[in-house]
């Protein structure tokens, strides 16, 4: 079976550095599931964010699951477990058009085009079975998602073996077959007390919930092969042969080099040195295709011992070693206690042969695990806490890394804060250094830009000499400085010296001293009334939290309350986050903090915005209040500020688009302030006195603001005025635009020149119908149109790019439609831009984009819906019915107007 994992470490990982989510638990109705270790389920993948309740706190495990909810849990469970990435908002918007013409939900669409991408599902399922969003999905249909899904890891086997096991196979849908053969082989579906699978009933929230857990487990810990070390060889204290004898019979020889293959310690991510595992040591075997890629030691004397540190050896002097640990950069002196097992390179060394080899060494990095011991000694009358290092694994290498978040860049050094300490320190760039944004190669320029527009966090290999080779950034922490537990522990007691945990009844001590310190961890606690988290700043405050949270969660103190609790620790497994609250749904959001975002805007897809210089996505919020300080959103060089303009612009490759946001843990966008700081069109319009330019690209018109007397240029030297401009005889050229650091209009630059286009005659006015055309303001002479394939045509105020429809909306007395029409020399109309400026008749549908209509001429028009209408006045319509879509249906007689850009501005009737 193919096992195309990538690494337990990395789907781990990837999980942890997720937010500390979780919906869960405690629901009202949860006896009501019949079979037993419902709870416990149920629970799990609640806690994981992977299936979440209902509003009054139950779960109702007997309701039917929809498809567009099924491909939206699976979608979770992929990105969740870190094994697959968000779907890219670009890609994603291929798909949009689709899946609004088969009314697929919007909360839906980004997963539903994942699936789509990634072959889970065709566009033939959505058609048929997602479209409304509405219709009860089976069990092989849900099978058919989660099998194709975990298709992408495992081999689908095409007799269909263990699929033809079940009673009722031969009603299984043929094409189903392979993909519930995959998840019966891998224990996530099984037969009912009669073996039968029953493919064609619908499948239940409870029934979800298993499968999710099931998969959830797969792709976090994989399926693993067991067998015990036998015999191990090394070569250059570097190369190790391992041979397994598997517990399913027969021999593994697993080759291993130190630094690339990661061995865990049971069931942890806690890595130890491959020169500390034993012959007799029981491990299980984790394979990317036929390939071992990582070990896990389940039983034996590498799995009691944990490291309490890693890190590099800085010296060793009179029996100490001075020691740099990875984790928090800060450099630490321990004795080496007498006795202490040292390991260097898989061999057993005295202290004398140590320092040999540290000093043989000397261009290498030592790379170290140790264990300490704490002993009570007296010291000058006095007893005090010494530690020693009683175990010290090393081995060499020729690079190391390090995270940390950004201090300050610059072309040839960063200095970093070690994440988890206060210590900084700073790395110089070699001359062939390699720069990478995430995954994506780049500059020192590029990143010294990422660097100044707010928190970033880099990583950076050092070579031997002491040099950076490459230095990669990122605007999220790295994942493997954490880990998250993922348990909700019961509070018993905390105060400067431990934490005292529960779970089912088992308690759990977290010590807090030398070797965890207290000046490493961040206490939260939940603020129930402003349904957030605030950061504690230490434990005495957290303490007083712990006993007495009444001033956050608005309690009557004389209510009892359970104080809940989550731990992150590091990989080290030191304590490194507190989380506490008295409310066990509290986990969906980690701190209140803000992160500040500034560049260059690359889109916005979907309601999702990322800049150029990162990978990470950031969601706009539904509304935007431009009142509340809180919640704003600002367009330099517009007067209208709303999220659609914005959107426009962004995804206009005419304009580049500057933007300031504010985004709160969850990446969620909060406030923006943008500005253009370039953009090219064609020249419609200048307006001195009204200090106005109107420009046309292939999004559509535009009108921004200008200062009072712009700079001009000309790529061609040519001489003119803005008073030239303000005529006629520069409309239709290209023409581009500077900005100030406002946002404002402040140099007009023309391309080529006045009128060197085609020459074409323009009129514009109300149109009315005319055989094959147009005519103008009520005027007798009729324009005809050219072909639509000839012709160029723009429609502002309505989706539509159809000709017909243009021709219906001219024709339809309740329609009121200005258009700009461009004529060839025979009086054609070649280019026409249609401004639809009233329409009236009953309100059939609307959505958070359109609103739609049918005429008494019983045709039926699509109008773009801004967000907020200025004016609603219709009896009975709410503005939250427009926006919600709860107006469909209703009966509504309305008349709409729009605005000269093509935007509602009343709907009255």
């Amino acid at each position: 079976m193919k096992r195309k994992f990538a690494l337990i470490l990395s789907a781990v990982m990837a999980a942890s550095s997720l937010p500390l989510t979780a919906y869960a638990a405690n629901f009202k109705d949860i006896n009501d599931v019949p079979w037993a270790g419902a709870e416990t389920v149920i629970n799990s993948v609640a806690d994981k964010g992977l299936l979440s309740g209902y509003e009054d706190g139950t779960f109702r495990a007997k309701n039917n699951v929809t498809y567009c909810e099924a491909m939206q849990m699976v979608y979770n469970v992929l990105v969740k477990t870190g094994v697959a990435k968000s779907m890219d908002a670009v890609e994603a918007y291929a798909y949009m058009g689709t899946l609004d013409t088969y009314q697929v939900p919007k909360w839906a669409q980004m997963a539903v085009a994942y699936g789509l991408k990634n072959g889970i599902i065709d566009m033939q399922l959505v058609a048929t079975k997602f479209a409304g969003g509405n219709t009860a999905a089976t069990r092989e249909d849900v099978a058919l998602l989660f099998g194709n899904a975990l298709g992408m890891y495992y081999d689908k086997e095409k007799d269909a073996a263990e699929a033809k096991k079940f009673a009722d196979y031969w009603s299984i849908s043929g094409e189903r077959l392979v993909q519930i053969d995959l998840l019966k082989r891998l224990g996530v579906v099984s037969g009912d007390n009669y073996n039968n699978f029953n493919p064609k009933k619908n499948i239940n929230r409870a029934e979800m919930a298993v499968m999710l857990n099931k998969t959830n487990g797969i792709l976090t810990e994989g399926v693993e092969e067991s067998g015990t070390i036998t015999n191990i060889t090394v070569n250059e204290n570097k190369y190790y042969n391992f041979t397994v004898k598997m517990t399913q019979g027969g021999t593994e020889n697993v080759m291993a080099t130190l630094g690339q293959m990661p061995v865990y310690s049971g069931n942890t991510t806690q890595t130890v040195a491959l020169s500390s595992l034993n012959k007799g040591d029981q491990v299980s075997l984790i394979r990317s295709g036929n390939s071992v890629i990582a070990m896990r030691v389940t039983k034996g004397s590498t799995a009691q011992s944990k490291y309490d540190m890693t890190g590099y050896v800085d010296s060793y002097k009179n029996d100490s070693l001075s020691f740099e640990n990875e984790n928090t950069g800060e450099t630490v002196k321990y004795p080496i206690k007498s006795g202490a097992k040292i390991v260097v390179g898989g061999q057993t060394v005295t202290r004398t042969q140590l320092k040999t080899l540290l000093d043989d060494h000397y261009k290498e990095h030592a790379y170290a695990g140790i264990k300490t011991t704490i002993e009570r000694e007296k010291k000058n009358g006095n007893y005090e806490d010494v530690t020693y290092i009683e175990e010290l694994y090393i081995t060499f290498t020729n690079e190391y890394t390090r995270v940390g978040e950004v201090k300050s860049f610059s072309t040839n050094s960063v200095n970093m804060k070690f994440i988890g300490s206060s210590s900084e320190g700073t790395y110089y760039f070699a001359a062939n250094c390699e720069f990478y944004i995430g995954d994506t190669k780049s500059t020192a320029a590029a990143l010294k830009k990422l660097a100044d527009s707010g928190t970033v966090y880099v990583k950076v290999t050092v070579n031997a000499d002491e040099k950076v080779s490459k230095v990669i950034m990122s605007e999220d922490t790295f994942d493997e400085g954490k880990k998250d537990t993922s348990r909700t522990y019961k509070v018993k007691s905390l105060n400067d010296k431990k934490l005292v945990v529960e779970e089912n009844k088992e308690a759990t001590t977290f010590t807090f001293g030398s070797t965890n310190p207290l000046d490493n961890i961040t206490f939260y606690g939940y603020n129930v009334k402003e349904k957030d988290w605030d950061k504690l700043g230490n434990v005495d405050a957290a303490e007083k939290f712990a006993d007495n949270p009444y001033r956050y969660d608005g309690l009557s103190k004389d209510e009892d309350f359970t104080m809940y609790c989550k731990v992150v620790m590091n990989k080290s497994n030191k304590v490194t986050e507190i989380y506490l609250s008295t409310d066990k749904q509290a986990w969906n959001k980690t701190s209140d903090e803000k992160r500040e975002r500034k560049g260059t805007v690359a889109s916005i897809q979907n309601d999702v915005l990322k800049f150029k210089t990162s990978s990470v996505s950031y969601t706009m919020l539904d509304k935007y209040n431009t009142k509340d300080s809180d919640n704003t959103i600002k367009i330099g060089s517009t007067e209208t500020q709303s999220k659609k303009l914005l959107t426009r612009l962004a995804n206009d490759s005419a304009f580049e688009l500057y933007a300031e946001i504010v985004a709160d843990g969850n990446n969620k966008v909060t406030e923006v302030d943008a500005r253009l700081t370039a953009a090219t069109g064609k020249l419609v319009e200048y307006d001195q006195d009204k200090k106005r330019i109107k420009i046309e690209t292939s999004g559509g018109e535009y009108e921004l603001i200008t200062t009072s007397k712009p700079k001009l240029t000309d790529e061609d030297d040519k001489k003119f005025t803005l008073d030239d401009i303000a005529t006629s005889k520069y409309v239709g050229e290209e023409i581009k635009l500077g900005f100030n650091s406002s946002g404002v209009v402040n140099q007009f630059t023309l391309v080529n020149g006045p009128n060197v286009g085609s020459g074409l005659t323009k009129v514009s006015g109300i149109a009315t119908s005319a055989a094959n055309g147009l005519q103008v303001d009520g005027k007798s002479k009729a324009y005809s149109f050219l072909s639509e394939r000839k012709m160029t045509l723009r429609v502002y105020g309505s989706p539509t790019e159809s000709l017909d429809t243009v021709k219906k909306m001219i024709a339809d007395p309740n329609v009121k439609v200005y258009v700009e029409a461009g004529l060839d020399d025979q009086e054609r109309v070649e280019t026409l831009n249609v401004y639809i400026r009233e329409a009236a008749g009953e309100l059939t549908s609307c959505d958070s984009d359109y609103i739609r209509i049918r005429t008494a001429s019983g045709n039926k028009f699509s109008l773009d819906l801004p967000g907020k209408v200025k004016t609603c006045n219709v009896k009975g319509l709410k503005q939250e019915d427009l926006e919600d879509g709860n107006a469909d249906n209703k009966g509504y007689t309305v008349k709409v107007v729009l605005t000269d850009a093509g935007v509602i501005s009343s709907i009255t009737g």
